[in-house]
């Protein structure tokens, strides 16, 4: 017997399984899914492999196949229907076998070359069968508890620990009485759970509307026609989650098993104490504050049949269940379901290929899909299942927008409007809360000098740098480098240093200022780096310990407080400015989920739009709470110019520490590209570049990009494949390639 095993080397130009002999005492341990330690190249040195297949016959050259040194695992890591993902993943994609199987394990369970078993364990206690008090000595108190209070429990077995506590016994006194054969002692495997956050709801019953109850049924029918795929539509208070819930309940009592997904755990942790509150100790979590052990074990719970639904970030879609019923991406149009490391898949392709290999169900739900899935229900590839109004009787705030060109004009220079500064004093007395959403972090957004218009750059990056007065000095954003504030400009010398722009921290000191009895809290990615600060946040909030809440993008979704009535957005057109196809729906989702937030209780809620571009459609379509409107204008556009859905892209980085190589190299790819391509009969496909990217240099190397859209993506991807070898096996020790298929941004 062989085995086809994938091993633990990075190189593309190894990347493909290699035949093992499998020697004899291992053919019951070496199972497909499992891992082995293998010698690998001239010198045999041993190595990690992934077993991915077992066959009987091997190539021709079998006098030089070598043979397994032992096993790894105890039960195989994979199902066949992962590694089957993994291979899919790798063709879709442009990745490596060993990053496809990498990114579907957990961290902690790789690099184990030494046969040392998983997981933490406890010392356990079972109590003999023939165990008697005359068997023990007549001084012995201390065994004398130990043994009353295993009769009082009457219990099959207790941990060490748990029975020292109750009894005042040393583990010295077990070993004593071991020995005896009153009981034995052994070790148990312990699953370590995540600590949940809890206190940021209220306990409530939930009673379906009209709506709701619909919208179940209509799901639950379109799955018994034989739809793998639905799209919920909601309103922000809508109920969705409760939709997802019944789902759940209904799936569970069928036995079968479920993943939910959210964009980031720690900024939903008010909807993971709804899934914790109805199912308990049968959920299993998953997100990246978790230690390495804590992962660990809630994928091994997964394996043992502990859990019944996996609910975590985007990573928790590789979950092991091996009877999937039932998948949900919950907020569907956000870009974290995009992995931006290889492999870069989409969430919902993986999700969507998971339920068809089980025949269980997709459900994407969102008040602001993405145009790309939205469309494809329209055309009716996929269900469409909405829900037009929120539960309880509340009703969507209304929104007022702002052009801030007219404050200037009348000599209004501060953060506020106005308007906000009136609606946010007249919340404030009435005792209701207030969200305000600055989507920048930092206090000054750059700084120039007023004499040359130098703008302070990362030396490390072709970036602006952003001040930072909590730290005072300014801080790269994209690579973290931080250097002190210049007394004088770089370039001409001049002292008429000008600090620009506006964040987080300077909005927090405007609202200080202007509202002196109001109680703030931020949040941000400064305020929100220690584990645990984002419960705190949210939970001092939820206890009205505080009158408003100030941050970035993290305070607009999923959060649920009654007592908001107001929410005021401070730069609504910040990301118009950016050279990005999506930077208009990007800006339509943000300002519709932060207005959500607003009016969840019983009083009605106020949104407070500020713009400098108040005529966009993407601002007036979010005024009026307009989905279809904005995605009627979206999608003509997308239409007119070629981009996704109508067609795919592909953006290739070139990337290096030499400007030359990386010029040469983007032109030698393009060339090879346009070979290659324009040698394929009817193929339609289009080449943009290479030029510079949007983000020139990154981290001390210099970045050149070649965008392509094509509607036939698998033809392309097959001659990428080998246009991507070739340039490594050219330019070993040059600049390197990334190819992103289906790219979120093209910087």
């Amino acid at each position: 017997m062989y085995a086809q095993i994938v091993v633990d080397n990075p190189s593309p130009l190894l990347d493909r399984p290699f035949h093992y002999k499998i020697p004899q005492q291992m053919i019951d341990k070496i199972k497909t899914g499992s891992r082995a330690v293998v010698p690998f190249g001239l010198s045999d040195k041993p190595v990690e492999g992934y077993v991915v297949g077992i066959c009987e016959e091997c190539p021709d050259h079998i006098d030089k196949i070598k043979a397994i040194i032992r096993p790894i695992d105890w039960a195989p890591v994979f199902t066949e229907e992962l590694i089957t993902l993994a291979a899919w993943m790798r063709e879709e994609y442009l990745c490596t076998w060993l990053e496809a199987l990498q990114c579907i394990t957990p961290a902690s369970t790789r690099h184990v070359m030494d046969a040392k078993k998983p997981g933490k364990y406890r010392l356990w206690v079972r109590p003999a069968a023939t165990e008697t008090k005359k068997a023990l000595p007549k001084n012995a108190a201390r065994m004398k508890a130990v043994m009353s209070f295993l009769e009082d429990k009457t219990l099959d077995e207790v941990c060490c620990s748990t029975l020292m506590e109750q009894t005042g016994c040393s583990l010295q006194t077990l070993r004593s009485m071991e020995k005896k054969g009153l009981l034995s002692i052994f070790d148990k495997r312990v699953l370590r759970a995540p600590q949940l956050q809890t206190g940021l709801i209220s306990d409530r019953v939930e009673q379906l509307s009209i709506s709701q109850k619909n919208a179940i049924s209509e799901i639950q029918g379109m799955y018994r026609q034989g739809v793998r795929e639905v799209l919920l539509h909601g309103i922000t208070g809508s109920g969705k989650t409760e939709v997802y819930m019944r789902l759940i309940g209904d799936t569970i009592r069928e036995g079968r098993k479920i993943i939910v997904l959210v964009p980031e755990i720690s900024l939903t942790p008010q909807m993971v104490e709804w899934y914790n509150k109805r199912f308990g100790n049968r959920a299993a979590l998953f997100h990246s504050r978790l230690s390495a052990g804590e992962r660990y074990d809630q994928w091994e719970g997964i394996k043992q049949g502990y859990y019944d639904v996996a609910i975590g970030a985007r990573s928790a879609v590789f979950a092991p269940f091996e009877n999937l019923g039932l998948i949900i991406i919950d907020e569907e149009h956000e870009h974290t379901y995009k992995s931006e490391s290889s492999p870069r898949y989409i969430t919902h392709r993986v999700a969507a290929r998971r339920c068809s290999y089980y025949g269980g169900l997709l459900v994407m739900g969102s008040a602001t899909p993405s145009v790309e899935t939205y469309y494809r229900a329209r055309r009716g590839d996929i269900g469409l299942v909405q829900l037009k109004e929120r539960v309880g009787g509340s009703i969507l705030p209304s929104v007022e927008v702002v052009d801030m060109r007219e404050e200037l004009r009348e000599g209004n220079r501060s953060v506020f409007s106005k308007r906000l500064t009136r609606e946010t004093t007249c919340a404030l007395s009435k005792s209701q809360q207030v969200i305000l959403l600055l989507n920048r972090r930092g206090y000054s957004t750059f700084v120039s000098c007023r004499s040359c218009g130098n703008v302070v750059k990362c030396k490390k990056c072709d970036i602006s740098m952003t001040y930072h007065r909590g730290e005072n000095s300014l801080v790269c954003h994209f690579c973290g480098y931080r250097r002190k504030l210049p007394k004088n400009c770089e370039i001409c010398g001049s002292d008429r240093i000008k600090y620009m722009g506006s964040g987080t921290e300077k909005l927090e000191k405007a609202v200080e200022t202007n509202f002196k009895e109001a109680r703030v809290l931020r949040m941000d990615m400064d305020t929100t780096r220690k584990k645990g600060s984002h419960y705190s946040i949210l939970k001092a909030f939820n206890n009205r310990k505080a009158d408003i809440l100030l941050g970035t993008q993290m305070i607009a979704k999923g959060l649920d407080f009654p007592g908001v009535t107001l929410v005021g957005v401070i730069m609504a057109d910040f990301n118009l400015n950016l050279p990005d196809f999506r930077a208009a729906e990007k800006t339509f989702q943000l300002l519709t989920q932060v207005s959500g937030r607003a009016g969840r209780g019983s009083v009605p809620g106020n949104v407070v739009i500020q713009t400098y571009f108040p005529e966009h459609y993407s601002i007036v379509a979010a005024k009026s709470h307009d989905y279809e409107g904005f995605y009627a204008q979206e999608i003509e556009i997308r239409e007119k110019f070629g981009y996704p859905p109508f067609l795919r892209l592909i953006n290739i980085v070139i990337s290096g520490v030499n400007l030359k190589q990386v010029v040469e190299g983007a032109n030698i790819i393009n060339r090879r590209l346009r070979e290659r391509l324009q040698g394929l009969e009817e193929l339609k496909f289009e080449i943009l570049g290479p030029s510079q990217a949007i983000h020139s240099k990154i981290k001390e190397k210099y970045r050149w990009q070649i965008i392509i859209k094509t509607a036939e993506m698998e033809r392309v991807v097959e001659e990428l494949r080998a246009i991507r070898l070739e340039f490594i096996r050219s330019s070993q020790k040059g600049p390197g390639i990334t190819i992103d298929i289906d790219p979120i941004n093209l910087s």
